[in-house]
């Protein structure tokens, strides 16, 4: 996969049939890293990263952002190989970083409840290499078959009803991760993390602020996100 950089915007291309697909803006029979003109603008061509899937991602639920993922990435130690369960796809943001580092000999299963957020987030998806994940319509709090999961994470209102399950499911030492936007919800999944004995419970908040670089002085950026979600963890013992 390439990604094109143009002087406002940039777009990820994918393989389908044998062309390149930049997203609405073309179809191409080859694509290269170095510049490529499409209309009248040119693109830089370099090798797609995360950062430029997650980034160009069609949303309609509110996403996982990248700092939050890399956290959960990091917190819930994902890699070649692990077995993931994630509750609510969203957009499919989340599930495009855990599909990305268990590439390509782990699993990811994704459960959701509604059939629009599965379709979308299955059209996002079909940009990656995913033959290693599996979507299901079902409900992550009750219907989760996996076992010995190294983690179980969730975005979905009620997250503390999704815990159980998530004991019964995750391997010794596998973690348990919660993205919510309020503090009740934060409060509400750690206490029942610790009703139900997970160890290394911790409750954050990631921030991030970005900086305007000038010629005559840089400072903040002057629009700021300075709260997406609270993070919750735990892990199965």
């Amino acid at each position: 996969m390439f990604t094109l950089i143009g002087k406002k915007k940039k777009y990820v291309a994918w393989q389908s049939n044998g062309m390149y697909v930049v997203d609405n803006l073309a179809v191409l029979k080859s694509l290269k890293e170095g510049t490529v003109k499409l209309g009248l603008e040119d693109y830089i061509v370099v090798k797609s990263n995360l950062h430029d899937y997650m980034s160009t991602i069609s949303r309609k639920a509110q996403i996982v952002s990248l700092k939050d993922a890399a956290y959960i990435i990091l917190r819930c130690g994902i890699r070649a190989g692990s077995r993931v369960v994630e509750g609510g796809v969203g957009s499919g943001s989340l599930t495009t970083a855990l599909l990305y580092y268990t590439y390509p000999n782990g699993h990811v299963y994704t459960y959701d409840l509604r059939q629009d957020h599965i379709d979308f987030a299955v059209n996002n998806i079909r940009r990656l290499e995913h033959r290693h994940w599996e979507i299901k319509h079902g409900d992550v709090r009750k219907d989760v078959k996996e076992r010995d999961l190294d983690a179980f994470i969730v975005d979905i209102p009620d997250p503390w009803n999704a815990v159980a399950m998530a004991k019964t499911s995750l391997s010794f030492g596998g973690c348990f991760s919660a993205y919510v936007p309020t503090f009740n919800q934060m409060e509400k999944v750690y206490k029942e993390l610790e009703r139900k004995g997970f160890v290394e419970i911790e409750a954050c908040e990631i921030m991030m602020r970005g900086m305007h670089v000038g010629a005559l002085g840089s400072r903040p950026d002057n629009v700021e996100m300075p709260h997406t979600g609270y993070l919750v963890f735990g892990r199965k013992v």
